[in-house]
């Protein structure tokens, strides 16, 4: 009896149309375009090259990553131009030399040195030619040399203290 349930549970399964889900056509990648003149096309992608295309009368499977249109991001290093700074050796076991390459600072010219968690481990003024500071006290890691001129903090340096 049980394998008589089974057969008419198969016949049933076997006699209904099963049908998939239905995809558009839509593209996703990082860079590309597409143009379309009269009857033809071209699509392309930069980076991401197509690996296979196959196709019959009816349908067109491509694998690899297509895009209409991209956007590009950048990110430009933004230099201090006011400040010609020559900070050294980095890194260092025991003092950093700050040599300056021709500004005058002005007397409210501070420099601070900065430990990872934000707080103020040395300040002393910044000298017109060449700042020294001694770094043997602190232990290994770390710092940032933060010169502060009129309560703005204009040029942030990252140096590492090693034993």
């Amino acid at each position: 009896m049980r394998v008589l349930y089974i057969l008419i549970i198969f016949m049933c399964v076997s006699f209904l149309k099963v049908e998939a889900q239905s995809i558009s056509p839509q593209v996703f990648g990082s860079a590309g375009n597409y143009y379309a003149v009269g009857g033809s096309s071209l699509s392309f992608t930069i980076g991401e090259a197509a690996t296979t295309t196959l196709s019959n009368s009816s349908y067109k499977i491509t694998q690899g990553f297509q895009q209409p249109s991209y956007n590009t991001t950048s990110i430009n290093e933004v230099e201090n131009p006011i400040y010609d700074l020559s900070i050294y050796p980095n890194p260092t076991s025991s003092v950093i030399t700050i040599l300056n390459n021709g500004i005058t600072f002005s007397n409210n010219t501070k420099l601070f040195l900065i430990d990872v968690l934000g707080r103020k481990l040395i300040e002393q003024p910044l000298n017109d030619n060449q700042t020294l500071i001694d770094l043997q006290q602190l232990s290994a890691g770390t710092y940032f040399i933060v010169i502060d001129e009129n309560g703005f903090n204009s040029f942030t340096h990252k140096i590492t203290k090693v034993q």
